[in-house]
């Protein structure tokens, strides 16, 4: 299945006149936006090299809030209704969690009022923010042939907010999956890009996907099931995630995986990946330089011995 423009996705969640501005911004501004953020009573914003701009009605940016298109209350509820396919109590569950993922494993952040999803109470949502997943091929390219093409190894991408770690590691997952049995733990939807189960993104030929499952069940499913001998899954951090992988280390699996840290010393106060680098879980540790240079390599930490 060939990829769709993520805008073209995005713009038909948006209603007129909003869609209109948005679709008049320039494909070479496009290229280089990673979110396009819609505020109650405030202006649209974008996310553009890591910096925040306005979208004016002639379809420019601007960095004067005083320019950008300002979004009702009204309007914010029609994009959200259609996100939920004009159904929101059938996403309560996305709801509680703070984000839908849609076509392309574009996601969408809600944030709001949002009651408890076991009694459907749903309300005043004010804010929704449309994260654009690229897919840049080679971007691995190095870290892969220079540390994994040999045989798998352990991998772990650490950086910030909007520091590429996602991208990076969608594209690891291409490279391990054109050659090794790799099992992808895509919770949120966002390295496979899958629509109707079926991965738009390039993961590899030998990739199986577990789309929107936990990490934790993901992990001993495929263990129990796929005989991989890599699992790639996105923003590990929780005690869970850890213990499950912990067990398919014990099982010989070897991991690619994601975390949020800004550096080695944010990354160990984090109890329970700590514990996995101690028990040297990971051969690799690479840190991302972050948003204002998205993608790019501050440091590869090597935790083996050969």
């Amino acid at each position: 299945m060939s990829r769709k423009n993520p805008f073209e996705v995005i713009c038909r969640y948006i209603p007129m006149p909003f869609r209109d501005y948005i679709d008049k911004l320039n494909e070479n501004e496009r290229e280089k936006i990673s979110e396009i953020r819609f505020r109650v009573n405030r202006p649209v914003t974008v996310t553009k090299d890591g910096k925040q701009l306005f979208i004016t009605q002639s379809g420019k940016l601007s960095s004067n809030a005083s320019f950008g298109i300002v979004i009702s209350y009204e309007a914010l509820n029609q994009i959200l209704n259609a996100i939920c396919s004009f159904s929101i109590h059938s996403y309560n569950r996305e709801l509680s969690n703070g984000f839908i993922t849609i076509e392309g494993g574009i996601r969408a952040g809600i944030a709001g009022s949002i009651g408890d999803y076991d009694t459907s109470n749903i309300k005043h949502i004010t804010s929704v923010n449309f994260r654009i997943p690229r897919e840049i091929k080679g971007c691995s390219d190095y870290i892969f042939n220079k540390y994994m093409s040999d045989k798998p190894k352990s991998m772990l991408i650490c950086g910030g907010v909007a520091s590429g770690k996602t991208t990076l590691l969608r594209d690891l997952c291409r490279n391990l999956g054109n050659r090794y049995t790799v099992s992808l733990i895509d919770e949120r939807s966002e390295l496979a890009g899958c629509c109707n189960g079926i991965p738009e993104n390039d993961i590899g030929v030998f990739t199986d996907v577990y789309d929107g499952i936990d990490r934790e069940r993901g992990i001993i499913s495929s263990i129990r099931s796929l005989s991989p001998e890599i699992i790639v899954c996105d923003e590990i951090g929780g005690m869970a995630d850890c213990e499950a992988i912990m067990h398919g280390f014990g099982c010989g699996v070897k991991f690619a995986a994601s975390a949020h840290a800004y550096n080695s010393d944010e990354l160990m106060k984090r109890q329970c990946i700590s514990k996995l680098i101690e028990q040297s879980v990971f051969d690799y540790i690479v840190f991302l330089e972050g948003s204002g240079n998205a993608g790019s390599i501050k440091e590869i930490r090597s935790l083996c011995n050969d």
